[in-house]
C-alpha cells in the first residue's frame, strides 16, 4: 500500500491530523524550523569561516546569499524524517499558510531532498472536513512568499549583527538591537519622556443633584459660566497651562463658593434635545484585536493569548490564529447567523450578512478571521468539559465576538438637557453670573449585538443595564431645585504608560511589525530588560533610555516609524513578486546616494560619546542647567 508523508510544525497538530487521515498517511512534525542562519561562531561551516562576512552568516558580496545550518537540536528530527520519507511515495508539506510556514516547508524540501513528488498542503482549521479538503486540493510552494521571509530574516540579521556591537561598546555588553524590537522600545521610551516632562494642572467643576417630583434625582454638570466654557482636563497642555485663554478655569475657592450659592437654588430648563443613535458590532477577531481584547477582558499577556490560541487551533477548536484578516467564509457567516437566530431570534439578524474590510495598515496573507472551527460552531457549553479554564475563556471570547459580528446594530436614544441657574452673592466675584449645566441620558431601545458581546466586558447583560441613564420627562421652562451641588477638584494626569494591549494597538496603527509577531516582540523587550512590567504597565529601563537615545541620535532612520513601516510594505512587494530582494537588501546595507547600514556603523562609531548617551537628566538646577 502506498503511503504519503505529511509534515506539520507541531506534535499536537500531527496527532490531531493523524486522527483524520487513514493508515496510508504518515503524519510527522518538524517542531518548527529545522534550519536557520548560524546562531554562533561554532555553527559557521568551515568552508566559509575565513570569509569577511562569515559572522553574519550572509554572503553580502554575492547577492546576500544566506548560509543555512541545521539546528543542533533538530538533527535527530531531520534523520527521522528522512527515514520516514524512504518508505513513502509522496511528500505533503502541511506547514502554516503564511510566510513563516511557507519558509519552513521550503527548508524541509531543501534538507530532505525528496525523490518523490512534493505537494503543498494548506488549511485554515484542523477539522476532518478541512483536512480532507486540503489533501484533495494540494498545490505548489509559493516561492515569492519564501523570498519575502528570507529577505526579512536576512535584513533582521544584518540589522542585529551590525548595530548590536555598537550597543556593547557604548551602552552595555550583551544588549541587542532589532528592526522591530528597537522601534517598540522607542515607543515606550517616548511615552515615558512625555510622562517625565508632564506638568499637572488643577481645576474644579460642579455637579448638581436636582430633585424631581417623582422618581430619583438626576445629576447635571456645569459646562459654562457667564458665556465662557468651563475648562476641563483635555483643555490643558502637557505643561499645565490652558490651551485657550478664553476658557474659565475654576479654582477651589470659586468652586466651593459657587456650589454653596447654587445649593437649594432653581435650575430652569432651556431646552431638551433627543437624538436616535445606533452602534455597529465590532469585526471578528484578527490576531492584534484578539491580543488586545484578551488583555483587557481576560488579563492575558499577548504571548499567553497566542499560546492558548495555538492549543485551541491545534486541537480543532478555532481557525488559524495568525491572521490580519477580518473576513469570514460563507460557511462561517451561515453558521453564525443560524446560531444568532436560534439563540436570540430573527430580529437580531441584519437583512444581509456583514462583511468587514481589512483594517491592518500592512495586511498580509488572505486568511480568514479567527473564529470557532467547522461549519457548525460549537457553543461554549458544548466544549466546556473538553477545555482547560483558560482555553474555555478564550474560546468563549472568540465565539461571542464571531456571533456578535453578524448581529444587528444596537439602537437607542440619547437625550441632552440644558439648564441655567444664577450664581448668588455667596459666589463672590461670580455673583449674578449665569451658569449653564447639562444633563445627559441614554436609553437602549434594542440591544442588538450588545446582547451577546460588549467590548471590555465579561457580562453583557450587566453592561446593558449600566448603559441606561434615564432622565425624567422635561421641557423648556421646567424648573428643578438643587438638592446638593458638589464642588470637585481634579488634577490632569500624564499620558498612561503602554500596556501590552495598547502597545499592540500602537504598533498596528504605525504599521510596525506584523500582528503575528507582536507577542514575541513584547516578550523579547521584556526578556532583554529593556522593559519591565509594573502591574499591566510597560515601564522602560535606564538601558532602554540609553539605547533609544543612541539610535535616535546616530541611526535615526533605523528607529524611524515611517521607515520601519515602509520595510513591511517592501516585504509585501517582494511577496507579491513586484520587488527583487537583492537590490532591496543592497540598498539597505550598502546604500546608494546615501550611506547604507554598513557605512553608517563605520562612520558613527567614533562619534558616539558613551558618557552623554548614558546620562539621564533628572531636573534643572537654580541656574537652569540640566
Amino acid at each position: 500500500m502506498s503511503k504519503r508523508l505529511v509534515i506539520v510544525e507541531s506534535p499536537a497538530k500531527a496527532r490531531k491530523i493523524g486522527e483524520y487521515l487513514g493508515p496510508e498517511y504518515v503524519v510527522e512534525s518538524s517542531v518548527g524550523h529545522i534550519r536557520d542562519l548560524p546562531a554562533n561562531a561554532s555553527q559557521i561551516p568551515a568552508k566559509v569561516k575565513d570569509k569577511p562576512w562569515a559572522t553574519l552568516g550572509v554572503d553580502v558580496d554575492h547577492e546576500f546569499a544566506p548560509v543555512y545550518v541545521v539546528n543542533p537540536d533538530k538533527k535527530k528530527t531531520v534523520t527521522d524524517l528522512k527515514t520516514k520519507l524512504k518508505d513513502c511515495d509522496e511528500l505533503l508539506l502541511a506547514t502554516d499558510k503564511d510566510r513563516e510556514g511557507e519558509a519552513i516547508a521550503w527548508h524541509l524540501q531543501e534538507v530532505l531532498k525528496p525523490k518523490v513528488p512534493v505537494r503543498r498542503m494548506v488549511f485554515g482549521e484542523i477539522t476532518k472536513q478541512a483536512i480532507q479538503h486540503a489533501v484533495e486540493h494540494t498545490g505548489e510552494l509559493d516561492y515569492q512568499l519564501v523570498d519575502a521571509q528570507e529577505a526579512r530574516r536576512i535584513l533582521d540579521r544584518l540589522y542585529g549583527y551590525e548595530v548590536s556591537p555598537v550597543l556593547w561598546k557604548k551602552v552595555s555588553t550583551g544588549l541587542s538591537a532589532g528592526r522591530v524590537q528597537s522601534v517598540a522600545t522607542r515607543i515606550i521610551v517616548e511615552r515615558e519622556r512625555e510622562r517625565i516632562a508632564f506638568v499637572s494642572a488643577n481645576y474644579w467643576d460642579l455637579t448638581a443633584e436636582l430633585a424631581t417630583t417623582a422618581g430619583s434625582p438626576f445629576e447635571s454638570g456645569l459646562v459654562e459660566i457667564a458665556g465662557r466654557r468651563l475648562a476641563r482636563g483635555k483643555d490643558f497642555t502637557d505643561r499645565g497651562t490652558l490651551a485657550n485663554a478664553e476658557l474659565h478655569r475654576l479654582d477651589e475657592a470659586q468652586a466651593k463658593a459657587l456650589a454653596d450659592g447654587l445649593t437649594g437654588g432653581s435650575f430652569t430648563v432651556l431646552g431638551v434635545e433627543t437624538k436616535p443613535y445606533s452602534r455597529k458590532p465590532p469585526a471578528p477577531f484578527a490576531t492584534s484585536s484578539l491580543q488586545q481584547e484578551a488583555g483587557r477582558k481576560l488579563r492575558f499577556s499577548a504571548q499567553h493569548t497566542m499560546r492558548v490560541a495555538q492549543t485551541l487551533y491545534e486541537n480543532g477548536y478555532i481557525t488559524y490564529m495568525r491572521t490580519d484578516s477580518y473576513q469570514l467564509s460563507g460557511e462561517a457567516i451561515a453558521s453564525a447567523r443560524a446560531q444568532v437566530k436560534e439563540m436570540y431570534g430573527a430580529d437580531y439578524l441584519p437583512d444581509k450578512p456583514r462583511q468587514y474590510e481589512k483594517k491592518s495598515k500592512n495586511a498580509q496573507e488572505a486568511h480568514e478571521a479567527i473564529r470557532p472551527a467547522g461549519d457548525q460552531f460549537r457553543t461554549p457549553d458544548q466544549v466546556k468539559n473538553e477545555l482547560t479554564a483558560e482555553q474555555f475563556r478564550l474560546y468563549e471570547l472568540i465565539w461571542k465576538r464571531t456571533l456578535a459580528s453578524q448581529m444587528a446594530d444596537a439602537k437607542g436614544n440619547s437625550v441632552q438637557a440644558r439648564l441655567t441657574a444664577e450664581a448668588t452673592a455667596e459666589a463672590n466675584d461670580l455673583a449674578g453670573a449665569t451658569c449653564l449645566f447639562t444633563a445627559s441620558g441614554r436609553t437602549i431601545t434594542f440591544p442588538g449585538f450588545l446582547r451577546a458581546y460588549v467590548e471590555g466586558s465579561d457580562d453583557p447583560d450587566a453592561q446593558l443595564s449600566d448603559k441606561d441613564v434615564i432622565l425624567p420627562e422635561m421641557k423648556a421652562g421646567d424648573v428643578f431645585t438643587a438638592k446638593t451641588v458638589r464642588a470637585e477638584g481634579h488634577d490632569t494626569r500624564p499620558p498612561a504608560r503602554f500596556t501590552e494591549a495598547s502597545l499592540v494597538q500602537k504598533l498596528e496603527e504605525l504599521g510596525v511589525g506584523r500582528p503575528s509577531t507582536y507577542a514575541s516582540i513584547i516578550s523579547t523587550i521584556i526578556a532583554r530588560k529593556y522593559v519591565w512590567k509594573k502591574g499591566t504597565a510597560l515601564v522602560p529601563s535606564f538601558t532602554a533610555f540609553a539605547t533609544t537615545a543612541l539610535l535616535e541620535q546616530h541611526f535615526p532612520e533605523l528607529v524611524d516609524y515611517a521607515f520601519t513601516a515602509k520595510m513591511e510594505d517592501d516585504l509585501d512587494e517582494i511577496a507579491g513578486g513586484r520587488l527583487d530582494r537583492t537590490p532591496w537588501l543592497s540598498h539597505f546595507y550598502f546604500g546608494d546616494e546615501e550611506p547604507g547600514l554598513k557605512q553608517q556603523v563605520e562612520n558613527n562609531l567614533g562619534d558616539i560619546d558613551a558618557a552623554t548617551i548614558n546620562a539621564f537628566p533628572i531636573g534643572v538646577d537654580d541656574q537652569g542647567r540640566t
